[in-house]
């Protein structure tokens, strides 16, 4: 397993402070804390300065985006073998594209993403196909070999899952988490799609612990030697991270990041 952090997640720390750490600073916190590698989202504008704070400190490089057309993936792919990303994980479309037809576009961008060496994963997030559990079943009948970036807080808000005995809720997802290559670290209790779980000892942190172990053993089944499993800790600044009336976080987002590596870790061990 491989334990990244997201860029993204890094925005507006340290919490409520009014000076925001500096590029290189967040990278020198990332690569102390053990992070292997970073998740970015980048543009013409921003993709030198990243690059080179990432190999300054030997940190690997993941890169997401949201394609609408195949130009678009192109593009991502391009920028991914510029810079020596390990693979590509994509938000595609909206959730309002027939299912065949999001199938059909995901598929060639995999092939477009796979004949220049890069593995490309389908995020499971909303806003974009699929951001349902039902979504994401209907897109496995059309394309049984898609591989997912499993955002499961997407599917658990979404499908207002407390992590009951009775909602079957592993069971339901097993089509898509034995699918799935790349997992986000974000938790939801079913009503908010982020929450603090404290030292993740508690409930709603451990039944996304059983989710993750049941996603890590799938994959652990049919992996060869030299196979690696990435795992990005990826918690939202607002509106993503939930704020007092006065705008301020009241959640740790730095602390709640090594949280989800720890919970990573303890799900690794349990695969």
């Amino acid at each position: 397993m491989q334990v990244q952090h997201s860029l993204w997640s890094l925005i507006g720390l340290p919490m409520n402070s009014a000076t925001e750490w500096t590029l290189h600073e967040k990278f020198d916190r990332v690569r102390a804390a053990g992070f292997e590698g970073v998740e970015c989202w980048l543009s013409d504008e921003d993709e030198q300065a990243n690059a080179e704070a990432l190999r300054e400190r030997g940190l690997r490089l993941t890169l997401g985006h949201h394609p609408h057309t195949l130009a678009d993936v192109r593009a991502t792919m391009a920028r991914a073998k510029r810079l020596g990303a390990d693979f590509v994980f994509a938000q595609p479309l909206n959730p309002f594209c027939p299912v065949p037809e999001a199938a059909a576009f995901c598929k060639e961008a995999r092939h477009v993403a796979n004949e220049e060496g890069l593995a490309f994963f389908v995020e499971t997030h909303r806003n974009n196909v699929p951001e349902s559990l039902n979504q994401a079943l209907a897109l496995i009948e059309c394309w049984p070999e898609i591989r997912f970036t499993g955002d499961f807080s997407h599917f658990v808000v979404v499908g207002e899952f407390y992590g009951l005995e009775y909602e079957r809720a592993v069971e339901r997802m097993m089509p898509v988490l034995s699918r799935t290559s790349h997992l986000h670290g974000r938790i939801s209790n079913g009503e908010a799609v982020q929450v603090d779980v404290g030292d993740g000892s508690g409930q709603t942190a451990q039944f996304f612990v059983s989710i993750w172990t049941a996603v890590m053993r799938a994959w652990r089944a049919e992996a060869g030697p030299g196979d690696v499993f990435p795992f990005a800790s990826e918690l939202g600044p607002p509106r993503y991270a939930i704020t007092l009336p006065d705008g301020k976080e009241f959640s740790d987002r730095w602390e709640q990041s090594l949280v989800m590596k720890r919970l990573a870790e303890q799900a690794w061990a349990a695969s």
